[in-house]
């Protein structure tokens, strides 16, 4: 088992990584209010954290991050930009039988920017991406912001980028567009069946063989629904 000295020694070398990007090292207090946790989380916070009662300052809460005692702090004293870097101890309540520490180091870098937001972002992440190269970690994300910044990003068609932001909060459905416009899954094969005729007849054509309108949709939307899908097949 590896000993709290070795994970210190650990954290306090990663630390240094961050102190050297420019980060100033920070502390800051255990007890965090808890009507801000509970503002930010919601009440699913007190299945994690440890409670307790003061008689001046109401109920608080043993840090579960760092993240809202900094950012406190910042708001406080801080000025921007800023970065800061902090190593502490914070603690979270496991479940019944669980074999995670209720109480292990933190170590963090924030960079506080708000004229330049989308760089902080890449610099925090670059900066982590090199201190854990040879760690196999896994980058995962809360923020919606990177994915769509991700999606304006991309050279392909307008067409393209608005069906990926329409279905980016549908992770399955967004993982299956992304491997059919790379290429790496077949377009649906009623569609497919479609394009082929539309290709060797042309448009009018088919819709002409099709037999007369049924339903709401007249044959100028049906024409440019099936353009549309023309466009798409042909975009590289």
């Amino acid at each position: 088992m590896t000993s709290k000295a070795d994970i210190r020694a650990e954290a306090e070398a990663l630390q240094a990584i961050f102190t050297n990007a420019g980060a100033v090292p920070v502390d800051a207090p255990m007890l965090v209010s808890a009507d801000t946790l509970l503002d930010l989380y919601g009440e699913d916070i007190r299945a994690r954290a440890f409670t307790t009662q003061d008689p001046d300052r109401g109920e608080l809460m043993l840090r579960p991050d760092f993240t809202v005692p900094v950012v406190e702090m910042h708001m406080t004293e801080g000025a921007e930009p800023a970065r800061y870097t902090y190593l502490g101890e914070v603690f979270r309540m496991q479940s019944a039988g669980s074999t995670r520490p209720t109480e292990y180091l933190q170590v963090g870098y924030e960079v506080f920017d708000r004229a330049a937001p989308l760089q902080a972002d890449a610099e925090v992440f670059a900066l982590f991406a090199r201190a854990l190269k040879d760690i196999p970690t896994r980058a995962v994300t809360g923020d919606m912001g990177v994915l769509l910044a991700a999606i304006e990003a991309l050279t392909t068609t307008a067409a393209r980028k608005a069906a990926l932001r329409r279905h980016v909060w549908r992770p399955r459905r967004f993982r299956a567009l992304l491997d059919r416009f790379t290429g790496t899954a077949p377009a649906p094969k009623g569609r497919a069946g479609y394009l082929d005729v539309a290709h060797t007849k042309g448009l009018a054509a088919m819709i002409a063989q099709a037999g007369p309108p049924i339903g709401l949709r007249t044959t100028d939307e049906m024409t440019a629904r099936l353009e549309r899908l023309q466009a798409e097949a042909d975009a590289p």
